[in-house]
């Protein structure tokens, strides 16, 4: 996106790396020699609950240590068994039945159940717009539950991605039954069936994680883990080199200044794009997008912002076996050439105008995220020199999610490894757009594109299910509704006597790193 601007970038990158924050550390967040088997690690995000149920696809790290779902995804992402220990599915796929683990247990004692499980999906499902993740049930008819650890769904219609939707934490009956799904009170004390359970959490601080001795696959070897919410890069650095955590998520610059640490540097399917909000006139003319798309140089977005920890992005799907984007590359002539045919000619300032409006529009992100806002402000120098009038202005990440449907340009991140499914229905379906509840953020609106989603998950046949994502890809090739820009590879500093991590393709903010936590151990 920049090999013309160098001394931009480097001085962009210092004003980066200079932005620093105070480190305080809160109850619970000391760190420790692992003499007493605990880990205390450092992470920008924050989520805003811990129920499974209402998380978009992005389980984050307390979600992912404190629940577990029939299935979950192995090293290699394929499901596999968890909750349920076996599975049959009937030839038409509108049957699935489950024999589940006997002796499971909830954290508070109770016994897990069938009648656990028909209780989450009902309750998901028939969330609507209170829950992204409703959308993977709707073709549930009937739940039957003939004995305490069988449970046979029937689908009105044949749903490809079920086994991995089923990797969604499983509620506890006895606690939710007779509340919303969205009850802060379970949001924030969340009681799950997974290896850790939650002890105490302060928003905007900490959560902490006791090892659940009941645990179905046998005791972890970790007593305890602390997440530690810390959104500022900088301050995240500054607490692991002082001892205050354990092991931290750093940014691309920061990767060589973690000393006396082991960096664990894993790819993701995690993306980063500028985001189109489509209701917005300015980006109602599909060659202005593209032109846009031909207007930044990846290549050089990768090796100066990213510092090489990434690739070029194509589309949504560039680290799944359904790959199939063609891609844009950084030409000028192509902008020129669409802009020129789009009605638009450079005026004296050298930007794009028709009939005296430029192509004029405010690029945000979350400002905490230094990474983001760094891709933030080089790419709008690149949109900028390409003729586009783009405002850089990074805001809080309180604020941006106060503002979803009034920004014109952000650079959002997304990416699942799992399914297709996951990483693409919710972002680009017309039918989960923001004003639906739905996490379509920009309001893409594009029939070919609904028609492929929907074919993709409805088809059981692979050959069906390639087709059918390889012709959405090029749906969004023909009408992008993001500027793509980079994958990310995820850095985790840790200690060096901490054994068990295991590498693999992790989802968006790197979540996953935790995915076989219950096997880690400090030496």
């Amino acid at each position: 996106m920049r090999a013309m601007v160098k001394r931009p970038i480097l001085a962009l990158m210092a004003l980066v790396m200079a932005a620093t924050a105070a480190s305080g550390c809160g109850q619970g967040g000391e760190s420790s020699s692992g003499g007493d088997g605990s880990l205390t690690y450092a992470i920008g995000d924050e989520p805003e609950t811990f129920n499974p149920g209402l998380q978009d696809e992005h389980t984050d790290p307390v979600t992912e240590l404190v629940f577990r779902g029939l299935t979950r995804h192995d090293k290699d992402n394929k499901v596999v068994p968890a909750l349920a220990r076996s599975w049959q599915v009937a030839p038409d796929g509108k049957s699935y039945t489950f024999s589940l683990r006997p002796g499971v247990t909830w954290h508070d004692g109770k016994p897990f159940t069938a009648e656990d499980v028909k209780f989450t999906i009902e309750t998901v499902r028939d969330a609507g717009a209170d829950s992204p993740l409703s959308r993977n049930f709707t073709m549930v008819g009937q739940i039957e539950t003939p004995d305490p650890t069988t449970v046979r769904l029937r689908l009105k219609e044949p749903f490809a991605p079920m086994l991995d939707a089923l990797s969604m934490g499983m509620l506890p009956k006895h606690l939710l039954q007779g509340k919303k799904l969205t009850d802060p009170e379970f949001g924030q004390r969340p009681v799950g069936t997974g290896p850790f359970a939650l002890k105490t959490y302060k928003h905007g601080q900490y959560a902490e994680l006791t090892a659940f001795d009941g645990y179905y696959e046998g005791e972890p070897g970790l007593k305890k883990i602390v997440i530690k919410y810390v959104p500022d890069d900088s301050a995240r650095l500054i607490q692991l080199r002082n001892g205050e955590v354990d092991a931290a998520h750093l940014a691309p610059q920061q990767a060589g200044k973690a000393t006396d640490h082991r960096l664990e540097v894993y790819p993701t399917a995690d993306y980063r794009a500028i985001m189109f909000n489509m209701t917005d006139p300015v980006f109602a003319d599909r060659r202005v997008r593209q032109a846009m798309n031909y207007a930044v140089d990846r290549d050089a977005i990768t090796k100066s912002v990213v510092m090489g920890y990434g690739t070029p992005a194509k589309g949504p799907l560039d680290m799944s076996p359904y790959a199939a984007a063609p891609g844009f590359a950084f030409d000028p002539g192509k902008v020129a050439s669409l802009m020129t045919e789009a009605g638009y000619a450079k005026n004296g300032q050298g930007l794009w105008a028709k009939d005296g409006k430029t192509v004029a529009f405010e690029l945000t992100t979350f400002a905490e995220d230094s990474l983001r806002v760094a891709i933030l402000n080089v790419s709008a120098t690149q949109l900028r020199q390409q003729g586009f009038d783009v405002d850089p202005r990074p805001r809080p990440r309180d604020w941006v999610r106060k503002h979803w449907g009034d920004l014109q340009g952000f650079v959002v991140g997304w990416g699942t490894p799992y399914d297709p499914d996951s990483a693409v229905y919710g972002p680009f379906s017309s039918s989960q757009a923001l004003d639906k509840g739905g996490s379509n953020y920009g309001s893409y609106s594009n029939p070919a594109a609904d028609k492929a989603l929907e074919e993709g998950r409805s088809a059981l046949d692979p050959a069906k299910r390639k087709a059918a994502y390889t012709a959405f890809q090029q749906a969004l090739q023909d009408d992008p509704p993001f500027l793509w820009i980079a994958y990310l590879q995820t850095i985790n500093a840790v200690p060096e006597n901490l054994s068990g991590p295991a590498r693999r393709t992790l989802g968006h903010h790197g979540y996953g790193f935790f995915w076989n936590a219950e096997t880690w151990r400090r030496t």
